[in-house]
This record gives structure tokens, sequence and C-alpha cells, in this order.
């Protein structure tokens, strides 16, 4: 019997969430796995890019703002269906200091939304989980393990850093 090789990555990304006093800044997705969910801003990291420069030209494409500040706050990998079978590997950042008018994009709306009223029950499932943690300014990494379709989270773990 012929054993399956590991699937590779499909997707390497970055995610920004810009944070402005006690607000964020987040996107309705038009297209693409996160359509029609709340998300920060970011996007697939392309070939030949590295992730500080994917981060900074989604940020701009997506809503015309140049990042003056960002800060690193780790990683999160996706796993699909089993965790051999890595869905995407996503870099978290966040800004709260950037230059320029807030602009919508093809990318999706844009909406200010109050801390204590972000809208968990329209992102993905896994946001109520690691974004309170970035808001509170800290660095990890995570693996979150989602079943087939992408839907539910069935195992997760989140490795706190200094």
């Amino acid at each position: 019997m012929k054993e399956n090789p590991p699937r590779s990555i499909m997707f390497r990304a970055t995610l920004c969430e810009i944070i402005k006093g006690n607000k964020i800044l987040l996107k309705k997705a038009n297209r693409g796995v996160s359509k029609g969910k709340w998300n920060g801003l970011g996007g697939k990291i392309e070939d030949g890019e590295n992730i500080l420069e994917n981060v900074l030209r989604e940020v701009r494409e997506e809503a015309g703002i140049k990042l003056k500040e960002l800060k690193n706050h780790g990683k999160i990998i996706f796993f699909q269906g089993s965790r051999d079978n890595i869905f995407g590997i996503v870099y978290l950042f966040s800004s709260k200091d950037y230059e320029g008018e807030i602009r919508e994009s093809e990318e999706g709306e844009l909406k200010w939304f109050y801390l204590n009223e972000i809208p968990f029950d329209e992102m993905w499932e896994d946001d109520k989980i690691w974004l309170p943690l970035l808001l509170n300014d800290k660095k990890f990494d995570a693996e979150f393990l989602f079943d087939d379709k992408m839907e539910k989270i069935l195992w997760y773990r989140i490795f706190l850093k200094d």
C-alpha cells in the first residue's frame, strides 16, 4: 500500500490588527478563504517577498495607510483535518501608529469596532481565543486543528513567549 506524501503548506500570510485607542479596524473580506468574515488586514505572502514587506504592502493596499510602528506577536499554524496537513501559517502583527487616511479597497469593507464589541460571531472561530492575547500585547505562537471543512476547531494550543 502506497503512503501519501505530506501535503505542502497551502499558504503563508500575514495579519495585522490596527488599533486606535479603544477601537480595532477590521475588514469584511469580499473574496478568498475569509469571504464574509471580519478579520484584520493582511494576505498571502508572494514569492520573493519577506514577512515584513508583505504586511506593509497588504495594509497599504487594503486600507491606504503606511504603518509607522509595527509589533510582531508571533505566528499561528493552521491544520486541516489532521495535524499532518498544514493548511497555512499566519504571522501576527499589530500597529497603533500609521500615517494617511484610511480608505476602503476592493478587498472589502473596513470598519472600526470598540474593543468590547468585536464581532466574534462573524469571525473565524479561533479569533476569540488568540485575539485577546494580541490585544493584551502578548507574544505567542499557536496551533489550531480545524475539521476538514475549516469550520470547527477540534484542538488547539498556545505557547506564550517572553
